[in-house]
């Protein structure tokens, strides 16, 4: 189990990066354009709180029963000693749930604004926050594509 959720995990960080670089174009051209917020902006920010929502739900369950987690919790001092298990054990499900809070405040903050030009980029600068986050914390190390 735990090995298919990780390959889902995997191959669902591409489709969160995708939706997060759309969602960034989308406000950007807003923000140039002139477009209404409606027309595929908001469309775009919703795609990419949902993706990063599932994202977060597999990364949960991922994180409960996978091997390198459940080794490192049983000797704590170890793990913090290991930099790539403190990686997995701690700064990557840290900072993803900070990149997926802001995702979230971001959908709501931006839909709030007064008009499409302060919503537009509200969600730019949210967007561009939460990408940051994901591309801080996503694991370089794995393979592109997994081997299922």
């Amino acid at each position: 189990m735990a090995s298919t959720l990780l390959a889902l995990h995997n191959v669902i960080r591409w489709l969160v990066l995708l939706l997060a670089v759309i969602a960034l174009l989308r406000a950007l051209k807003g923000l140039t354009g002139g477009v209404d917020f409606a027309t595929g902006a908001k469309r775009a920010l919703a795609l990419f709180t949902i993706s990063t929502h599932v994202q977060l739900l597999i990364g949960l369950l991922l994180y409960a029963v996978s091997p390198v987690t459940r080794h490192a919790m049983a000797d704590t001092g170890a793990a913090m000693s290991d930099a790539g298990t403190r990686f997995f054990l701690v700064e990557h499900p840290t900072v993803m749930v900070f990149a997926v809070i802001i995702v979230t405040a971001t959908g709501v903050i931006a839909r709030r604004g007064p008009d499409d030009a302060v919503k537009h980029r509200r969600a730019a600068i949210g967007v561009a926050i939460a990408l940051l986050l994901l591309l801080a914390g996503m694991p370089w190390q794995r393979p592109f594509i997994p081997h299922f």
